[in-house]
């Protein structure tokens, strides 16, 4: 009784193992995609009404294995020609038109300041007098010295219509008459140069000694700029100075005043191209009567270039393939390839220089899944964007 209940025992642990191998067969053989009915001979041919064909063209016929895909969804526009400038746009600074550091011409101590700080002055307002103790002595001597050369130039002039000195004598008289007024001439000069006044009328800046300092020749003592009108200083690259002339007029806009634009004109060209910066060097002038704007403001340039007319696309409509530009162009219901040259960007837009006519329809959305000569359909911005 025992030996038969070990053998229905061992009878089932066999049927247990035999149907646990055939299910991880059929596992396997589900996962590796091998149809396991073909296999085994069991598969039945399911045959369609009216076409006579089993379960093989049902799967040909089926989605995942057609190839054929519908019209790909995109978005598209008209090329269309605009007028465009080409605008050189640079950064530059603001100069005066003069500028000066005002600075004694001989040294001396600083005996009275005539002005205060950031005044606006007038040419030839005295703005310093030095000390003009030892000028006055030495003008003082010099004269003395002529009223002799005269007197003595006065008595030998009637001995010498007389005929009773020699032309010899007479002259060396007469020379040092014409030396003693000389150095009259040199001591006022001197004294002239001890009051130092404002060469252009402008506005001053910030002093930089006080009365009683002794300075030396040179030393500057205060700026002095004319800020009435002003220089715009600013450069173009090589390739562009063939669009900027004499004359010319260029808008100029300060980020200390953002909403505020200026205009000036360029009134000179220097004469040859920086060699470190590839650039030519241009000066504007600008009329700054209101006085708004100072010397070494950033402001931005912009010169506006002569109009012409250009084929304008969106962005969007560029593909970038490696260094070549990609516009797809559709007609009759497909997309075609056209390699493009741009030219500038402006707004959103970008110049097609060729490639494309006005009034092509290029793609603006969907183009990334495009390929040469694809089935594509026109459909609004809403249905693109799904």
């Amino acid at each position: 009784m025992n030996e038969r209940i070990r053998g229905l025992m061992r009878a089932w642990a066999y049927l247990v193992i035999g149907f646990a191998v055939v299910a991880g067969a059929a596992y396997g053989v589900r996962q590796s995609g091998i149809d396991f009915l073909a296999l085994t001979g069991m598969q039945q041919r399911a045959v369609t009404p009216g076409t006579g064909t089993g379960s093989a063209g049902g799967q040909k016929s089926g989605g995942a294995g057609n190839t054929n895909r519908g019209p790909l969804p995109v978005e598209t526009t008209r090329a269309k020609v605009s007028e465009i400038s080409d605008d050189i746009s640079a950064i530059g600074n603001l100069l005066a038109e003069e500028s000066v550091a005002i600075a004694p011409e001989t040294s001396g101590r600083v005996a009275a300041i005539l002005f205060k700080d950031g005044e606006n002055v007038k040419q030839a307002t005295e703005l310093f007098r030095l000390d003009a103790d030892l000028a006055n002595a030495a003008l003082a001597e010099a004269k003395a010295r002529l009223d002799l050369a005269e007197a003595n130039y006065a008595r030998n002039q009637a001995l010498r219509k007389s005929g009773n000195i020699s032309q010899s004598t007479y002259d060396a008289v007469a020379t040092e008459r014409d030396l003693a007024r000389t150095a009259v001439e040199s001591a006022l000069v001197l004294l002239r140069k001890l009051t130092i006044t404002a060469p252009f009328s402008g506005t001053l800046g910030f002093r930089t000694v006080s009365e009683g300092a002794y300075v030396t020749a040179g030393t500057p003592l205060v700026q002095l700029d004319k800020t009435d009108r002003l220089k715009v200083s600013f450069s173009v690259p090589e390739l562009q100075q063939g669009r900027i002339v004499s004359g010319q007029a260029v808008s100029v806009i300060a980020d200390a005043l953002p909403d505020d634009s200026f205009t000036a004109t360029v009134s000179a060209l220097s004469p040859s191209i920086d060699v470190n910066g590839r650039a030519l060097q241009v000066r504007a002038d600008l009329d700054n009567t209101a006085m708004r704007l100072r010397p070494g403001l950033l402001v931005r340039i912009a010169v506006k270039g002569s109009p012409r007319r250009a084929v304008l696309v969106p962005e969007s409509a560029i593909t970038q393939r490696g260094e070549a530009a990609i516009v797809y162009i559709v007609s009759d219901g497909k997309a075609r390839e056209a390699k493009v040259k741009t030219g500038r960007r402006l707004d959103g837009k970008v110049e097609i220089v060729e490639g494309i006519a006005e009034g092509d329809e290029i793609v603006t959305a969907g183009a990334a899944r495009l390929s040469n000569g694809a089935a594509v359909e026109v459909m609004s911005a809403a249905a693109a964007a799904e």
